[in-house]
């Protein structure tokens, strides 16, 4: 299998493991600054940083209405690494501060053209390895970020 079909099997998984876990999924593969995010999302977390699964509370005509938690909105971006082996070394290994720079500029961006300046955003990585995956949250900041250079 091609690297880029094993890229989208894996963002797939990253984006069902996350809808389980109560974040909801805003965007993939979205562009924001000419710096692209595999998954956009966004998760109400306590106290200790944990999703706050949604309550569904109703159906009306085949629709689902979910009640939205308490919790504090939080953004976050994730870089999805597929691998089928450690032999080049882990998906995280992979985030360079250059990847983690070009990740931050991409969330500044998104949040200038959606009017979320100031929410709380985090960056977390999820490995899929073998259809299994490793959700590393807050994997990176802007201060481990080499950022890159406008055009």
């Amino acid at each position: 299998m091609n690297t880029k079909a094993s890229g989208n099997i894996g963002e797939q998984l990253a984006a069902e493991y996350l809808e389980k876990q109560g974040y909801r999924i805003l965007e993939r593969n979205a562009v924001y600054g000419g710096c692209e995010a595999d998954i956009i999302c966004e998760a109400y977390v306590d106290e200790k940083g944990c999703p706050i699964q949604q309550r569904k509370v109703g159906r009306i005509m085949g629709h689902i209405f979910k009640k939205t938690p308490k919790g504090v909105r939080t953004l976050v971006f994730c870089e999805v690494k597929a691998r089928e082996s450690d032999a080049y070394g882990s998906g995280a290994e992979a985030v360079t501060p250059y990847k983690a720079g070009r990740y931050v500029k991409a969330a500044k961006s998104y949040q200038s053209a959606h009017g979320s300046v100031g929410c709380p955003t985090r960056f977390d990585i999820i490995e899929i390895s073998s259809d299994e995956v490793h959700h590393i949250i807050d994997a990176f900041n802007e201060n481990d970020a080499i950022y890159p250079r406008g055009r």
